[in-house]
């Protein structure tokens, strides 16, 4: 860049200089240092292009085996770890590309200089300001690889964290357990007569507001299932420790206009699975004008119960078929 703007500068005292004074040979051997710097610099360059396109054919056949190792994956495990495995390659992916911009930029900047040295010398000025245009594309290449880069920084730091709550939450669901039986106070563990009182009170409590299980959360599904399970192993501070949860869940919930909405698009669901019979189908249609119409005159309790016998009509459907 310096030998260019001495050569741009000694054609402009050449030209404001009536008797031309200029050295010829000086000029000469400017430009053939430039021609031999310009050439260095495309060997290097072919040099780098030629590594990226062997990284890029390596990175696309891991890509494509990892593709054919996710579905063939036996385990979750094993396909979360694929899972992450890929979305690093995909991630290496983008910064390849990213770097190939710069290479493509750099060697038009390559080319601009060359040009520059091969113009006349009356064309000198406006090839450098072509070099600076190229030079400033190339930063700006250069910039946006970094910027890549980052944001590749960023998502691993965001599955870090994803990772980290993940595993705070197992450490949660694993507290909640309480230590084993073994090593509880025994004067604290409730009896086997408390615990299912209170459960037999919360299963009453659903059936009179009309909710079922699967009108829960989903994390919060599971919790009947494994209070009856911690019963039958006599487990009964665990069993108490769910009970609880599952308390806390059912007050959350409230019968009202999302609450019915989503148990709808849930049923309709059911139903385009469920094989019925003509009584069946007959049923759920009248059923469903029912619901209709309570819904319609905000009765969303009414709407609820009409649902669930639309539920268990589903449920024999989908036993028998």
């Amino acid at each position: 860049m310096k030998r260019l703007i001495a050569l741009v500068l000694l054609a402009a005292l050449a030209s404001c200089d009536d008797d031309k004074t200029g050295n010829p040979d000086e000029l000469t051997i400017v430009v053939q240092a430039d021609r031999r710097e310009v050439e260095q610099q495309e060997k290097a360059l072919r040099e780098r292009e030629e590594a990226l396109a062997k990284d890029k054919s390596q990175l696309d056949q891991r890509i494509a085996d990892l593709a054919k190792g996710l579905k063939a994956a036996a385990d979750a495990e094993q396909r979360r770890r694929l899972e992450e495995e890929l979305r690093q390659s995909q991630a290496l992916e983008g910064q390849l590309g990213v770097r190939v911009t710069a290479l493509q930029a750099q060697k038009i900047e390559v080319e601009a200089k060359k040009r520059a040295v091969d113009a006349d010398l009356q064309r000198a000025a406006q090839a450098a300001l072509d070099v600076r245009a190229a030079a400033l594309a190339s930063r700006e290449a250069k910039a946006a690889e970094r910027e890549a880069q980052l944001a590749s920084h960023e998502r691993d730091l965001a599955q870090r964290f994803k990772d980290v709550a993940l595993r705070e939450k197992a450490v949660a669901a694993f507290e909640r357990q309480g230590p084993p039986p073994e090593y509880r106070d025994r004067r604290a563990v409730p009896k086997a007569a408390m615990v299912e009182e209170k459960h037999k009170k919360l299963l009453a409590e659903l059936d009179a507001r009309g909710i079922l299980v699967s009108d829960l959360p989903p994390e919060d599904q599971p919790l009947n299932a494994e209070i009856f399970a911690a019963r039958r192993q006599r487990d009964f501070a665990r069993a108490m420790d769910l009970l609880n949860d599952l308390v806390k869940a059912v007050a959350r919930l409230r019968v009202d206009q999302r609450f019915v909405e989503a148990k709808i698009t849930r049923l309709q669901g059911a139903r385009g699975t469920a094989k019925l019979s003509d009584s069946q189908r007959g049923e759920i249609e009248k059923l469903l004008k029912d619901v209709t119409s309570a819904f319609s005159d905000g009765r969303y309790d009414q709407a609820n119960k009409g649902l669930n016998r639309i539920a268990v009509i589903l449920d024999a459907g989908s036993a028998s078929g």
